[in-house]
């Protein structure tokens, strides 16, 4: 399994929904990551599931600062012009302040 920490900021509020006939509750966000500096920018989609999922829905907004410790996986896509381009997908299972 592939562990991550990172820490940034929400880029917008988080969406959540219900999923399957059990209505399990998922939150997505996508997390703005970058050096001290202020360059070097990243962008990692996070989804967090059940309890995780609750705490984002009821605490946590855009622009707000956490701290995001669960497993990623890296997807190769293409973009419109044809160049691979990478995306971290973060399945959170703790998110903190």
């Amino acid at each position: 399994m592939k562990i991550i920490v990172l820490s940034g900021r929400l880029t917008a509020d988080p969406e959540v929904k219900e999923v399957g006939e059990k209505g399990v509750k998922v939150a997505n966000f996508t997390l703005a990551n970058n050096d001290r500096d202020g360059s070097d920018g990243e962008f990692f989609d996070v989804s967090c599931w059940d309890r995780t999922a609750d705490f984002v829905d009821g605490y946590v907004k855009k622009g707000q600062k956490v701290i995001v410790q669960g497993s990623f996986q890296d997807d190769v896509y293409k973009d419109k012009d044809g160049v691979n381009r990478h995306r971290f997908r973060i399945t959170a299972h703790n998110v903190e302040f």
